[in-house]
């Protein structure tokens, strides 16, 4: 079942309008870690439809075939999976997903609009109510333009019929808030040698995939932990921050590098960045991951997440 509605009665502002979403998704097997828990970067696409397709049957889906328009792709998610079995048999189980979409902006210095931004929260849970997971997504207004003062959208456009400027601040994190932990010390960890972007790490999209850069990263980490001796079979990946700054393309060459923030439980961030860019210049993405111990050692509880609002 969905269920798309406005909270409440109709705002003052158009703008502040509100889309909840109430769907019952089907667990997929191969989306199942051996203990029958939803895996971390499984996590989103129980979510797709809830975040993408109530707001698309708000304001009509995009035309990517005309780079005119106004987009809003999605440049930062928080996700946190709790590790709870699912039970069997999972692949007859199905789970509960609840929240909201709404628009905000961000300000610069002065205190004019800086960005146009959309915000889900979202919670899943196992059909017993049991917790599953929490997501954060935060998408961006944009135009397709060379020149970064034009790529930023400052009022909604006419067309789309939401009024102006919503009137709710959101946070929109970037690369350098998650890379401050790390601060200006030398990597922990990293490549060595550049990896290629390949046909099946893409979607419709016609770029990599955002949670390629999970996978790829939750691998990387993996190794250089149990390197460092931790002991992988008492650990799983929990939560992730990510940002994404920019695509990248299939056939394209991608190196990691990364910091541990903490030791038990271990945190870390990492970055992606393209081969050939200089050192300087950001990466295509960072990402902030979190480890945590299975149900029974308490010495790594799992992280809480963002919350939804519904």
């Amino acid at each position: 079942m969905t269920r798309v509605a406005r909270r409440g009665r109709a705002p003052r502002n158009p703008a502040d309008f509100v889309l909840t979403a109430r769907l019952r998704e089907p667990v997929r097997f191969t989306d199942l870690s051996e203990r029958l828990a939803l895996k971390l970067s499984a996590l989103p696409g129980y979510l797709s439809r809830a975040h993408f397709e109530v707001w698309h049957r708000r304001v009509g889906a995009p035309d990517f075939a005309d780079f005119r328009g106004v987009f809003t792709p999605l440049v930062h998610v928080d996700l946190a999976v709790t590790d709870l079995p699912m039970g069997s048999p999972a692949m007859r189980r199905a789970v509960h997903v609840r929240g909201q979409t709404h628009l905000g902006k961000t300000l610069d210095a002065s205190g004019g609009v800086r960005h146009l931004a959309r915000e889900g929260l979202y919670e899943v849970s196992a059909e017993s109510g049991a917790l599953v997971g929490r997501a954060r997504f935060v998408n961006v207004f944009t135009r397709y333009d060379a020149d970064p003062a034009r790529r930023r959208v400052t009022e909604l456009p006419a067309e789309m019929r939401l009024g102006s400027v919503p009137s709710r601040l959101v946070d929109v994190p970037d690369v350098a808030e998650l890379l401050r932990a790390a601060g200006s010390r030398a990597a922990d960890l990293s490549d060595e040698r550049a990896h290629v972007w390949h046909y099946t790490q893409t979607d419709a999209n016609r770029h990599v995939n955002g949670m390629e850069y999970l996978r790829g990263m939750e691998d990387f980490v993996a190794d250089a932990l149990a390197t460092r001796g931790h002991d992988l079979r008492r650990l799983y990946p929990a939560r992730a921050r990510i940002v994404y700054r920019k695509p990248c393309f299939r056939g394209e060459r991608y190196r990691r590098i990364a910091w541990l923030l903490t030791d038990e439980p271990p945190v870390l961030v990492g970055i992606v960045r393209k081969e050939g860019d200089p050192t300087d210049a950001p990466p295509a993405v960072a990402i902030e991951l979190s480890f945590a111990a299975h149900a029974g050692d308490a010495s790594a509880p799992s992280p809480a997440g963002p919350r939804a609002t519904s």
